[in-house]
């Protein structure tokens, strides 16, 4: 993928506020390495990945040591390993790079991974360039925890909350998961999808069906341009009309893989790269004239789920800011379906929500 630079700084500093000049060069590096790495295959394991390393390296955007250096854990403990030349090295294996990874088996098998030193040298993990292959062979392997981005990212769903078992339990995961959907929107925004060049390949127009299927979910392209092919996959040509411009409504009809077959008011049908459509949501319902409790949301920023449970996805709207005030409908095992003035309807963690303050009497 290729990431225009300019609109991803537009809407980081919309979503962050402005990064210090070390932490946008630093920001910048990180978007270079994605934009090189052929596995990273899903915008959003790129967004969840990003909103990692804001959170472990603190904002600074950049490969870090961990505060206090292992100090009070085990593998804060000196150990010895000896290398085939057999030279040995007395190493601490503390937190390192853009995901910290610790522990000496850890250093050992992302070295034997990635063909380097690591064990012997565990400052390589402050690389950039192997600090970014760490990240990105751990989190799609599974290497750390045994969890990996395709359990919770993937065609049938995002999980951004339970995505951080990948690194560290659910640690900070609502606060990481925030920022993963904050960080997606200014990917969606500033990516560019379409291959330059791509020559059209004419496709035969289907016989006209006995009856009009039924339309599939609306979605809207979110994509600078996006190539629709001829199959599903990025080896088919494009077909006539592509590629589609951002905003674009489309017809989901099938999906296959990562990719999407959809079908264009103006005639163009084909398959797309389904992570750069994002739906359209329907009107939202009507909410009763008698108003249910009120309350404020007290975390930085609040998944709104389409369901009560973390596996449920986000609804359009989500996440919301905190001291947004929203109405209570309903509740379900920990979680309470909710809507807010402008519209955002679905399911929160009631453990972020505390009641508002009634307005004193005359």
């Amino acid at each position: 993928m290729k990431i225009d630079r300019q609109k991803f700084l537009d809407s980081y500093i919309a979503a962050f506020g402005t990064p210090k000049p070390d932490a946008q060069a630093g920001l910048d590096a990180l978007l270079t390495a994605a934009e090189a790495d052929q596995d990273i295959t899903d915008i959003r394991w790129l967004a969840y990945m990003l909103a990692t390393v804001k959170h472990e390296c603190a904002n600074t955007w950049r490969p870090i040591e961990e505060y206090g250096k292992g100090k009070g854990h085990k593998y804060g403990d000196p150990v010895t390993v000896t290398d085939p030349e057999g030279r040995s090295y007395t190493n601490v294996y503390y937190g390192r790079g853009y995901v910290q990874l610790t522990w000496k088996d850890n250093y050992q098998t992302m070295g034997a991974a990635l063909k380097n030193r690591l064990l012997y040298e565990p400052a390589l993990a402050l690389q950039a360039d192997v600090a970014y292959g760490i990240m990105s062979l751990g989190m799609r392997k599974g290497s750390f925890t045994g969890k990996k981005l395709d359990n919770y990212i993937n065609a049938a769903g995002c999980d951004y909350v339970n995505a951080r078992k990948i690194i560290n339990g659910l640690d900070q995961a609502e606060k990481i998961a925030g920022y993963a959907t904050k960080l997606e929107a200014a990917l969606r925004a500033s990516v560019v999808a379409a291959v330059p060049g791509g020559v059209p390949t004419p496709v035969a127009p289907a016989p006209a069906p006995d009856a009009a299927p039924a339309a599939g979910q609306t979605f809207s392209v979110a994509a600078d341009s996006l190539n629709v092919r001829s199959g599903p996959g990025a080896s088919n040509g494009v077909v006539a009309g592509s590629p589609l411009a951002r905003g674009t409504q489309v017809q989901g009809l099938e999906d296959n893989g990562g990719w999407k077959r959809i079908s264009a008011a103006n005639g163009v049908a084909g398959w797309v790269s389904a992570q750069f459509l994002v739906p359209v949501s329907a009107p939202a319902a009507a909410v009763p004239a008698s108003a249910g409790p009120a309350f404020t949301v007290t975390a930085d920023s609040l998944n709104v789920r389409s369901g009560p449970g973390a596996s449920n996805g986000l609804v359009a709207g989500s996440p919301l800011a905190k001291g947004t005030l929203v109405e209570g409908l309903e509740d379900n095992g920990g979680w309470k379906r909710i809507t807010a003035a402008n519209g955002v309807t679905g399911w929160v963690s009631a453990t972020y929500l505390a009641p508002a303050a009634a307005p004193a009497g005359v």
